[in-house]
């Protein structure tokens, strides 16, 4: 079922409780991204008991028509429907656009982040009011376990529930917050959680205003940011936030460690780690679909072809496109500077 939240109807603004109430799962993506999202998104729905519901709210950043069908016809199974969200946009104001703009082009950023980056912000604000509780999952991971597993996990008086980040082993790490100090955050050793994977406290987010706290602290903190939100998050939710399972958000970090000696989990924990992910995240710059040496390729391949985009395999023609359509682009850039100077 596809529905625009332009034209949702009156059932789906009220506030009272439903019967059966489904699961609400929250993803953002584009259009270059419409594939993976496809294949998460299958994924989830492949793992979860058959007599459960679930609702899939997807930010839409400019999927085309053609990519929405095909996701509409690899999601199409009884219990679940899908809403594409648009207009988010004008929720950010002008100034935080702007710091946005700054931690880009000046700031940590380096140019690998765009205003899409921060979308997970908006989570309660473009959600029915009715909705007091959501996950958000990237689109650049797979589940391989059952997602009410995950739902279903209290989520008390925290904003959030997440897993720490296996990469960034700390606020203080050389990756952690550049401004831990600054902040106030004594113990060095305070954890840092991955926001590829999150259980959102949505009325704790709406009643406490939590999207104006994070634009001022974007504006505040600006040129310390690296991860876009995800550092946001992290420095304002110290001691706020709940632990998961680090089986919820496995990503390539886990092979920082030769063993589990030397790694900071338990022997049992990390082989669950490296065995049986209940989510297998793709966060590293070689991901399935542009690059044939990513780790975890081979859980993606095995969900894709589920999906409308059976078949489909990063082969060394499209490593081939793919490089000679960087060049292209960086030779424009190149042409276009060369141009404006003269």
């Amino acid at each position: 079922m596809f529905v625009d939240t332009n034209s949702l109807s009156s059932e789906n603004d009220s506030n009272s409780p439903q019967v059966n109430d489904p699961i609400i799962l929250v993803c953002a993506a584009d259009d270059k991204y419409a594939m993976p999202l496809a294949t998460m998104t299958r994924s989830v729905l492949e793992n979860l008991q058959r007599d459960r519901r679930i609702s899939f709210y997807i930010i839409d950043g400019g999927i085309t028509k053609k990519n929405k069908e095909k996701i509409l016809k690899t999601l199409n199974n009884t219990g679940c429907e899908v809403y594409f969200l648009s207009n988010h946009s004008s929720y950010f104001d002008e100034s935080f656009k702007e710091s946005v703009r700054y931690t880009i082009t000046e700031g940590q950023a380096k140019k690998h982040l765009t205003i899409e980056a921060y979308y997970r912000l908006l989570i309660p604000e473009l959600l029915p009011q009715k909705f007091e509780k959501a996950i958000y999952l990237d689109c650049d991971l797979v589940v391989n376990g059952d997602i009410n597993q995950l739902w279903e996990i209290d989520l008390g008086d925290k904003y959030l529930l997440a897993a720490p980040d296996i990469w960034i082993h700390s606020v203080s790490a050389h990756n952690g917050l550049l401004n831990y100090q600054q902040l106030g955050i004594k113990d060095k050793h305070t954890k840092y959680f991955n926001t590829g994977v999150l259980v959102i406290n949505v009325k704790k987010w709406r009643d406490e205003e939590f999207l104006k706290n994070a634009t001022e602290y974007l504006k505040q903190n600006k040129e310390y940011i690296r991860f876009a939100d995800q550092d946001i998050l992290n420095g304002l939710l110290i001691e706020k936030w709940g632990q998961l399972d680090p089986q919820w958000n496995v990503t390539p970090g886990i092979y920082e460690y030769s063993s589990w000696e030397v790694s900071p989990f338990l022997e049992n924990v990390y082989n669950s780690l490296i065995n049986k992910p209940y989510i297998t995240h793709f966060a590293s710059a070689a991901k399935p679909w542009n690059s044939r040496n990513a780790i975890f390729k081979e859980y993606f391949y095995h969900y894709i072809d589920k999906t409308e985009w059976k078949g489909w395999r990063f082969t060394f023609w499209k490593e081939l496109q793919l490089n000679l359509a960087y060049k292209f682009q960086k030779l424009k850039t190149v042409i276009y500077k060369s141009i404006i100077s003269k």
